[in-house]
């Protein structure tokens, strides 16, 4: 990957709902541009995407129990990017098996696939008040 993004570190608050998930996709993307990630190319999309499947899934899962979802973004001195996206549902989502006509439940195992596919991982990191769950991808970007 020739790709390298300087340091960084945000943090975005959005109301836990449906309508937020299109505009901090948006958001995480602007900022990773702004810190060096090319617009164009397939490492762009994936990122939107694997953005987009977990913001979806704090919505969906904890938007009843939190008051705003926090979406963190870092990039750090080895390249390793960060997304984590706390909320204040205790469940750690899990990937799941669903059947071919099923409308829902395949976010988590998506985004699990993606991040392997370059190299990172999924990680939940519980706290009293909830979680982060954080997509890694070590240096990816260095």
């Amino acid at each position: 990957m020739n790709t390298t993004l300087c340091l960084g570190h945000t943090t975005f608050a959005l109301p836990p709902t449906a309508a937020s998930v299109a505009g901090t996709r948006r958001a995480v993307l602007d900022t990773l541009i702004e810190w060096g990630l090319p617009e164009e190319g397939e490492l762009a999309y994936t990122l939107g995407l694997i953005a987009s499947e977990l913001i979806t899934n704090a919505v969906t899962h904890a938007g009843t129990l939190t008051p705003s979802i926090f979406v963190i973004l870092e990039v750090d001195d080895d390249g390793t990017l960060e997304l984590g996206i706390r909320d204040n549902h205790n469940t750690c989502p899990q990937p799941q098996a669903s059947s071919p006509d099923a409308t829902g439940g395949r976010g988590t195992a998506l985004v699990d696939a993606l991040l392997t596919e370059l190299g990172g991982h999924l990680a939940t990191e519980q706290h009293p008040s909830g979680k982060t769950v954080w997509a890694r991808l070590p240096g990816l970007l260095a």
